[in-house]
């Protein structure tokens, strides 16, 4: 990714903000952070090379800003069905973190152990790039295993919401809400 900014609107009254992070593949990722912590929403535009010009990125901001008001709503939507599933959500959280799947700030420390330890000598290019290789290909596999299961997971229990994308954040957004809800209680 090329870099993040934060979008903030207002939805009836109420500030709602995110991050809005872009690659060169056109290729958008909006995370919810305000008033909700989370969930996702992938999206492409038009092919748009950096440096981007401040009317470019007025437009995509404006797409975005879209697409922020459509998270708060799901969000605000899928609250109301989460005390149907919460023990099967529960259960469901549980066999999920059974799959390692390595964090964006794990990733990137993992990431540069492997190239100081090239810079170091440890290892020569060739091996480092296999390395880098196959650990990015076994993390896509686990990645993609977990999107399934959360997908079925949806599909199950919250059809109306199992079109949504990034399912993975959708079930954690659902399982940090169940817990919140009881520290509240307490």
């Amino acid at each position: 990714m090329l870099g993040i900014r934060t979008i903030e609107i207002e939805v009836e009254g109420l500030t709602v903000k995110g991050t809005l992070q872009w690659s060169t593949h056109s290729f958008y990722q909006l995370e919810l952070y305000v008033p909700y912590s989370g969930p996702v929403y992938t999206f492409t535009f038009p092919k748009l090379f950096p440096p981007f010009r401040d009317e470019s990125l007025l437009e995509i901001e404006q797409n975005a800003k879209s697409h922020l008001r459509t998270l708060y709503y799901k969000c605000e939507g899928i609250k109301k069905e989460i005390p149907k599933i919460e023990r099967t959500l529960k259960e469901f959280w549980t066999e999920i973190q059974s799959i390692p799947v390595l964090s964006p700030s794990e990733w990137k420390q993992k990431n540069e152990f492997l190239k100081e330890a090239m810079l170091a000598g440890y290892m020569d290019k060739a091996i480092y790039e296999k390395t880098i290789y196959d650990l990015t290909t076994v993390m896509e596999k686990k990645q993609n295993e977990r999107e399934k299961r959360c997908e079925s997971f949806l599909i199950q229990y919250l059809p109306e919401f199992s079109h949504l994308q990034n399912h993975f954040s959708w079930i954690r957004f659902c399982y940090e809400f169940t817990e919140k809800k009881h520290l509240l209680l307490l």
